[in-house]
């Protein structure tokens, strides 16, 4: 008798068991994609990180940022040269064991990047530098605070209110003197030096005014003992000519998330950013190549001596509109002119130009206070905006002495020679002082050692890379990455 057996649990199990297998290799064949999708992607983070790391030194020891010299100490460099060390970098990260001899190794994944490419950056010198302002901006407010610039923005309000820049008080009083003295000799009088028992007469106060503004403005403004850095640069090699010229690196400005940092207290804030970095008459920067850096931001001249004799001719102008409006509005100034103005039309018998001959004399005492504030400004000491009666340094007396005061000391009210520079700062060409503060950063790191053919516009803080690796199945992985500086 022969037993008969069911083989239906064989074929039940071999059917289950080849679906279960193939499941497995499904999941064998996803977890190796997976396991190359991560390496691939963590390569990339690596190499970034590593390519972020590298940025330059002396720019964070000097001005507290962060960028990518894509020269790294060269003559020349760009999205290639970055590029390039990327690629090492992930080079390393895929196979870190490479030149190791270790028995029995085998990589499985045999992960290899046959394309790489930065698509986009940032450069510092992007979209009128706003891409180096955008940072220096935000070290600022986390730094310092936003209350750093109320003070400078009032005293703009108080400049550009009361019309204190563009006004000509020496001209104005040269067109008063010449109107004077033409009345006299059409009069037919030609000698002008009758004097008072006072002392007072015309030539001494025509004379202070000759003294005042025939000579040179730097060395009457300067105190006695003080001398000027002859420091000279090449404006030519510097970043605000090449950008003329339209020979800097571009990318593609401000990447998305960034602050534009292009309002009022934006600009102020970076105002006050430069006066702490850079380098002025009070404070020069001795390891910089201009030691004027300021002045040299505010009116671009090749040398210190050259900028800091324009600066001081700017605010000598703007010191004297302040004193001639302060001067105005003194009715114990305004008497005493008078006073003096009618006796010397008197002694010159024309006593119908005494109103002309004070005009006169209150321009004159409010160019011999400007000097005398310069002279404090100059020597550390500080000058408030507008004066009140009792703040003058000089007495009408002395249009009459031939001696100009040198100030009252260092006072501690009013504002500062820096506080000066911060308001016409504030009130200068906002892409000028951009560019022209990215002249003093090139000139600084070209002073250290391996900078010296630094160009700011080589500078990156953001960069897309797009990335395309491939592992030893044929399988492709292909992604955009992005990294920048917070």
């Amino acid at each position: 008798m022969q037993t008969r057996y069911n083989a239906y649990l064989t074929v039940y199990l071999s059917l289950v068991f080849g679906i279960i297998l193939s499941l497995l290799f499904v999941f064998i064949e996803g977890a190796a994609i997976g396991a190359v999708r991560a390496q691939a992607e963590l390569v990339a983070d690596l190499g970034l990180d590593s390519v972020f790391a590298e940025y330059n030194r002396e720019i964070l020891n000097q001005y507290d940022l962060f960028f990518v010299d894509s020269s790294y100490g060269g003559a020349s460099g760009g999205i290639g040269m970055v590029e390039g060390r990327l690629s090492d970098y992930m080079s390393y990260n895929m196979t870190p064991d490479k030149g190791l001899v270790m028995p029995l190794e085998y990589n499985l994944l045999k992960l290899q990047n046959p394309y790489l490419e930065i698509s986009e950056v940032s450069c510092a010198g992007d979209d009128e530098c706003m891409v180096w302002k955008a940072q220096a901006v935000n070290y600022m407010k986390a730094v310092y605070g936003g209350d750093i610039i109320s003070g400078v923005r009032e005293h703009m309000d108080q400049v550009s209110s009361k019309g204190l820049t563009g006004q000509d008080v020496a001209g104005a009083v040269a067109e008063q003197r010449q109107e004077f003295e033409e009345n006299l000799k059409e009069k037919g009088i030609e000698e002008f030096g009758a004097e008072s028992e006072e002392g007072y007469s015309y030539p001494k106060v025509s004379g202070t005014f000759d003294e005042i503004v025939g000579g040179e403005i730097l060395a009457l403004s300067l105190p006695g003992g003080t001398s000027v850095s002859d420091a000279v640069m090449d404006t030519a090699s510097y970043f605000s000519m090449r950008k003329k010229a339209g020979a800097i690196n571009k990318g593609i400005g401000l990447h998305e998330g960034i602050d534009r940092p292009d309002g009022l207290a934006d600009e102020l804030i970076y105002g006050e950013y430069l006066m702490k970095k850079c380098g002025n008459y009070i404070k020069p920067k001795e390891t910089g190549l201009l030691k004027y850096q300021i002045e040299y931001i505010l009116y671009g001249f090749n040398s210190d001596a050259g900028n800091l004799r324009r600066s001081v001719e700017v605010l000598f102008a703007l010191r004297s509109a302040a004193n001639l409006a302060s001067i105005y509005a003194d009715s114990s100034k305004q008497s005493q002119a008078e006073l003096v103005a009618a006796v010397i039309s008197l002694l010159l018998l024309s006593p119908e130009l005494t109103d002309l001959l004070k005009a006169i004399i209150l321009g004159v005492w409010a160019l011999m206070e400007t000097v005398s504030d310069m002279r404090q400004l100059l020597g550390g000491g500080r000058v408030p905006l507008i004066k009140g009666s009792g703040e003058w340094n000089t007495s009408i007396l002395d249009l009459f002495t031939g001696n100009i005061p040198n100030g009252g000391g260092k006072k501690t009210a009013g504002l500062s020679y820096q506080d000066y520079l911060r308001v016409l700062m504030g009130l200068m060409d906002r892409n000028t002082k951009a560019a022209r503060s990215l002249d003093i950063v090139e000139m600084d790191l070209r002073q250290t050692a391996g900078n010296e053919r630094f160009r700011i516009d080589q500078c990156m803080d953001y960069m897309k890379v797009s990335f395309g690796f491939a592992d030893a199945d044929g399988h492709d992985f292909v992604f955009d990455k992005t990294m920048c500086y917070e």
